[in-house]
């Protein structure tokens, strides 16, 4: 889960836990971002990229760095009104002045690629390596449309 706050920072929390226990969700990373009074907070489904908005603007976030990885300024006219990641976590969504803007989830890409490469350096067998090679040059793959795309 994710939070952001008027003090400037954004939240990552680990709210996998035992309530019967009587456990708390416990924080994982705090990170600065811009925030305004209506600022709102998205995590996508695989929890690597956290997305902000502040105003008309959209910072997008590595949830394993708190680093500022893309950002989108005056995306709409008006202040944003919601963000929503798609299921796959391959598009941001963002909504304001009666429109919606969609963007590649870049950031997610390059974090799963990453994810992949250190697993490939600890994969046990050699079918893990062949699916986690073909895995990576298809994300790979993914991301160099991405960029050609926005090319042309």
């Amino acid at each position: 889960m994710v939070t952001v706050s008027k003090d400037g920072t954004w939240k990552l929390w680990d709210t996998d836990v035992e309530y019967k226990k009587q456990q708390d969700p416990y924080l994982l990373r705090t990170a600065r971002c811009e925030v305004s009074e209506g600022s709102r907070i998205a995590l996508s489904p695989d929890a690597r990229v956290a997305a902000v908005s502040s105003g008309c603007n959209v910072a997008m976030f590595s949830t394993a760095t708190g680093e500022l990885e893309e950002e989108f300024r005056s995306v709409h006219s008006e202040e944003i009104t919601d963000l929503k990641f798609d299921i796959n976590s391959r598009y941001l969504v963002c909504s304001g002045d009666r429109a919606i803007r969609v963007f590649h989830n870049v950031p997610g890409y390059r974090a799963a690629i990453q994810d992949m490469q250190a697993m490939l350096k600890k994969a046990s067998n050699e079918a893990m390596r062949q699916r986690l090679e073909q895995q990576i040059k298809d994300a790979q793959s993914a991301l160099d449309t991405v960029f050609a795309t926005s090319k042309n």
